[in-house]
């Protein structure tokens, strides 16, 4: 018996959780336009389009763990402005994910609003898009999340152990604001838990031998530069205030 494929096969489809293939062969089985494709072509063009599906859930998912503020940030975006340090060829590098591939580390300079945190997060975006784990977070709202989970427990331990553990750790406004004793051996135990196993990206308006003011111990102060600094591409942003250009320009 010939059964044509119409929208009732989409419950099935949906069963199966090939939902982008169902609706696509169902499309082309309906579609004139498209009597002359041999069913391999169907075919395969049904699988193609699963398969992106399938990819840009991952992505999402990926973004959505990531806690990123923008998760829509993206290099496409990003503006090559004169005087900003910054150009396609570099950026597209980045964007490739290699550096994470080998865990080194990236620094970002700059001033403030001169688009740091957009580069963080539009890094951020690429390497979920390659299916890398990425976590953000601003070194201010870390420590305030370290200080209020109680030591022994295990939520704690799972924070911790998800921080260690994925691909990519952005840390943003490193720094800025000086951090206590307890949160700097925090910080210290993460890089050296990260060392050698994952990449660190940290966004600083102050340049690395600065960061030495903000530690009251200089041997946590070495330990921390050393694990970020070591094993890293340092990045000079320059260039006007992005904030205000972007208000210019709307």
């Amino acid at each position: 018996m010939d059964r044509h494929l119409t929208e009732d096969d989409m419950t099935t489809f949906t069963k199966l959780r090939m939902t982008a293939f169902g609706r696509t062969v169902i499309d082309l089985a309906n579609d004139p336009t498209y009597d002359d494709w041999t069913f391999s072509q169907k075919i395969h063009y049904a699988m193609d389009t699963e398969l992106t599906a399938r990819q840009e859930r991952r992505t999402q998912k990926l973004l959505k763990a990531s806690k990123s503020p923008n998760p829509e940030a993206c290099v496409e975006e990003i503006r090559y402005l004169p005087g900003r340090n910054l150009n396609r060829e570099h950026v597209g590098r980045l964007a490739s994910c290699q550096w994470i591939d080998q865990t080194n580390n990236l620094v970002v300079l700059g001033t403030s609003s001169v688009g740091k945190t957009y580069l963080a997060q539009a890094l951020l975006n690429a390497a979920c898009r390659k299916f890398y784990t990425a976590r953000f977070f601003r070194l201010g709202d870390l420590a305030n999340q370290l200080s209020v989970l109680s030591h022994d427990s295990q939520q704690r331990l799972n924070f911790l152990n998800d921080l260690h553990n994925c691909d990519l750790l952005v840390l943003d406004d490193f720094l800025t604001t000086p951090i206590n004793q307890h949160i700097a051996a925090e910080l210290l135990n993460i890089t050296a838990a990260r060392d050698g196993k994952g990449s660190t990206l940290v966004t600083s308006q102050f340049d690395p031998e600065d960061w030495y003011k903000t530690f009251n111990d200089a041997v946590i102060a070495e330990s921390i530069l050393n694990r970020i600094v070591g094993s890293s591409e340092i990045l000079q942003l320059n260039g006007p205030n992005m904030r205000q250009h972007k208000h210019l320009t709307e």
